[in-house]
This record gives structure tokens, sequence and C-alpha cells, in this order.
């Protein structure tokens, strides 16, 4: 599902280079649930931002599917986003003008794809995640770990191959944190989806089929 090789991230910030990543070897397989961890600044949403077609490496390569993300132009990368990724990050990122179930939409209406089909669905997922009653609602009206579900299902709503969380719970309390993380692993079984998960919290990493541990960029081992 999804594959690096020698995979290198370098910034440049005034006459300072930053290596945030140095060699990551890595392969992930459809299906698996793998948890990415680390301390603070290792690396590890610069390695989530590659694989999700987000950035590019400085050098090494990146496949997601067979494509090989390390040399596409913006527009299919783009493209590789919108039809087989799905992101959920820290921060919610709901539009708060529009109500939860049209929040949940967005992907399909920003591409032109809304019909009776995709509404059946976005209110299927609303139901999973258990915000069937707040689907009228705007985000203003919603608590945080109801606003990360909403999120959830948002970035479920295309059926994407691979679900990247980075820091998913960071802003969430343990009650909420642990139901977001729960419906993260019973939707991905579900829809057979890949998820990578970045995660500071060892509770959340145990949940994961497997842990990646970054150190100052590297895979540590």
């Amino acid at each position: 599902m999804l594959e690096t090789r020698d995979l290198h991230k370098s910034y440049e910030s005034g006459e300072a280079r930053v290596d945030a990543l140095r060699g990551i070897t890595l392969k992930i397989l459809p299906g698996e649930i793998v948890a990415v961890t680390g301390p603070s600044g290792c690396g590890k949403s610069t390695l989530l931002h590659i694989l999700g077609a987000l950035d590019t490496p400085t050098s090494g390569q990146a496949y997601l599917e067979g494509h090989p993300l390390h040399s596409l132009n913006d527009d299919k990368l783009t493209a590789l986003r919108r039809l087989k990724i799905g992101f959920v990050f820290q921060f919610f990122h709901l539009l708060p003008t529009l109500t939860v179930e049209e929040n949940v939409l967005l992907p399909l209406l920003l591409s032109g794809r809304v019909n009776a089909s995709a509404r059946h669905r976005a209110n299927d997922l609303l139901k999973s995640v258990q915000l069937a009653d707040r689907s009228h609602h705007r985000p203003h009206q919603l608590s945080g770990g109801q606003l990360q579900r909403a999120a959830l299902a948002r970035a479920l709503i295309h059926q994407p191959s691979i679900l990247l969380a980075d820091e998913p719970t960071g802003n969430l309390d343990s009650a909420s944190s642990t139901m977001v993380i729960d419906l993260i692993t019973q939707l991905a079984r579900k829809e057979k989806t890949t998820v990578v998960l970045v995660t500071h919290s060892e509770e959340i990493a145990r949940t994961a089929d497997r842990r990646v541990a970054l150190v100052d960029g590297r895979i540590h081992s």
C-alpha cells in the first residue's frame, strides 16, 4: 500500500539546514494500522505529509499503491489526494458556515460528486460516529470530541485507500480520545482502510498493529 526507500527531507532556514528525515525505508501493508511515534521534532509529521502527497522528499522514493509520489507533479498529487487519501488532523478544520453533514460531504462537493448515494453514505458515516442527531448542527454547537468524529467521517466519505491521522486526539480529553481512536480502528477495519497514525500517546500506539518509532529523522529499531 505504502512504501518508502531511503527517504530524505531537508529544509533550509536562513543559513541553517534542518534534516527532518534521514533515510527512511518502510513498507506498510494494505489494511494495516501503523502508529508512528517519537519525540517532538523527530520527523513524524514530515513523514506523514510525504505519504499523504502534501510534500515531496528531498531525495529517495515514496510510493502509494505503486504511484511514485516523489516524481509526480502537483496536479497528479492533488488528484491522488482526492481519490486515495483521507486526512484527520489535530485541529478539526471544519468550515463554520456549513452544517456537519455538509462538512462531511465537502470532499465530494469540491469534486462535484454529491448525489443521493453520497448523501446516504454521509448519513451512514454520521451514524457510525454517533453524530446522526447532529447532522444539521454547525461546528460551534459541537464539543471537541464531536468535532473530531465529524472530521473522521469527512476523511472517509470518499472511501480512501489510506487514512492519515496526525495527533488526532491532541486536543481531546481522555474519554473523547478513547472514543475517537476506537472509531478510527473500527471504521478502518470495516472499510478495509490502511491507517498511519502519528501519536505521542503510548496507550494509543498500543492499539495499532505495528509501531514505527522515529528518532532524529531515522527509524529506531
